[in-house]
């Protein structure tokens, strides 16, 4: 049996790491929403990397403060062994050393502003995202790969599968399983799940830690392997934990999946050199708005601070859930009346036939006691009057027709639009 222990691993690279001020390193980050898959592919990557073209540690994205805002991340890191993120991880919050200077993305595939300097130096990329044409010269970047794929956790594991003389340990095969399941709803037929992410969860699953709850072999078929009790069991817990939400503020649903966006408009119609800063963000919150308004009780004065925190322009709450009809999704866009962009992004943003919104009329009350019982199953309207926000800011909520669009697709209509404004 191996004595390898992922945890003493990551604990003895982070010193390592630190102790040579991050000179002759490589940081892999997943994307600033840091959901499973970004902090499996991160870990994931980083460990392939550090054993086969040198140093690398991965960067969690996470802040310590919002940790607990993913129940999912941590049970999965906890059936990895990694008890006590905060001494194990290398922490968004924790010092970035002043030598650092390469960087591979995976879950994304353009690097922070905030961690861009003359000398940073993008050498990686793995992604499954829109591809936004940037480190295409294969001799500074290598892998580039961006295609799509239900986790990107699976075209992390697909470089695994070409590598005959590397083997991955139990934990990091449970971890980046994991990640694939929750992206995946399971491997669900007829869902996000591509070929990708079928044969990387039939590679992962002979050599995770379920292997030793089952007789589970590497011959087995691909549905065999991947309909296993102990497989879909473990795709339960991960979407329950995912799910457990309902505590949780108006503050820190916005948080905590959350995506920020950063354009440049001129600052006048005939300006040529100046321009000013639009901040934009996109939060997914798994609870429809209904819900979502009785998270607090002042939940527009929460969003409104959350306008201020940010300093947004824009922010768009899109929104999750199931209902007796199936799945469903809602969106809230606000956005600052004096920008003077309100009326054509959100005309962009109901012409998108891919979105399909629907616009949603709003009741005349907020937070109604009556509103807190959260039942999916009514066809419960927004609980917030456009009025509520008031005349600084234009707000529209909308029933997203097609279901099955995601904040994967919604960003990327929403950066056509803001760049055409």
């Amino acid at each position: 049996m191996s004595t390898f222990n992922l945890s003493t691993y990551l604990k003895s690279r982070k010193a390592e790491f630190l102790a040579d001020n991050g000179e002759g390193w490589t940081v892999v980050m997943g994307n600033e929403a840091g959901d499973l898959d970004s902090l499996a592919s991160a870990l994931g990557y980083a460990w392939m990397r550090s054993n086969t073209s040198g140093k690398a540690i991965a960067y969690i994205t996470t802040p310590r403060e919002d940790f607990g805002l993913r129940a999912e991340n941590l049970h999965a890191l906890g059936l990895a062994g990694i008890d006590h993120p905060f001494e194990e991880l290398y922490c968004s919050g924790d010092p970035i050393p002043s030598q650092v200077s390469q960087f591979a993305l995976v879950d994304h595939n353009v690097l922070d502003i905030k961690y861009a300097s003359p000398t940073a130096r993008v050498v990686a990329v793995i992604d499954h995202h829109e591809d936004e044409g940037q480190y295409k010269d294969t001799s500074t970047t290598d892998p580039r790969i961006v295609e799509p794929a239900g986790s990107c956790s699976s075209l992390v594991t697909r470089l695994y599968q070409s590598s005959s003389n590397l083997s991955i340990p139990p934990e990091m095969s449970t971890l980046l399983l994991s990640a694939i399941l929750i992206d995946t709803h399971g491997l669900k037929e007829g869902g996000k799940a591509l070929d990708v992410d079928r044969e990387a969860a039939a590679f992962l699953i002979p050599n995770s830690l379920l292997a030793h709850k089952e007789e589970i072999s590497a011959s087995s078929d691909i549905q065999t392997i991947i309909h296993l009790p102990s497989v879909q069991s473990l795709s339960t817990t991960l979407r329950e934990e995912k799910l457990s939400v309902s505590h949780l503020s108006t503050r820190d649903l916005l948080r905590r999946d959350y995506k920020e966006y950063a354009f440049s408009r001129p600052a006048s119609e005939d300006a040529t050199q100046s321009f000013n800063t639009m901040r934009v963000g996109l939060a997914t919150v798994p609870r429809r708005l209904s819900a979502f308004f009785t998270s607090s009780s002042y939940p527009i004065k929460e969003i409104q601070d959350w306008f201020d925190e940010r300093d947004l322009s824009v922010l768009g709450i899109l929104t999750t859930f199931r209902s007796t009809k199936g799945k469903g999704r809602e969106q809230l866009w606000i956005v600052k009346a004096d920008e003077g962009i309100a009326e054509k992004l959100l005309q962009g943003l109901e012409s998108s036939e891919e979105l399909k919104l629907i616009r949603l009329d709003f009741p005349k009350f907020v937070g109604n006691a009556d509103m807190a019982d959260e039942s999916e199953d009514d066809d419960a309207e927004v609980t917030a009057d456009e009025a509520r926000f008031g005349d600084s800011f234009v707000a529209r909520a909308y029933e997203q027709g097609n279901a099955k669009a995601t904040r994967k697709q919604t960003a990327p209509i929403l950066r056509r639009l803001m760049e055409g404004l």
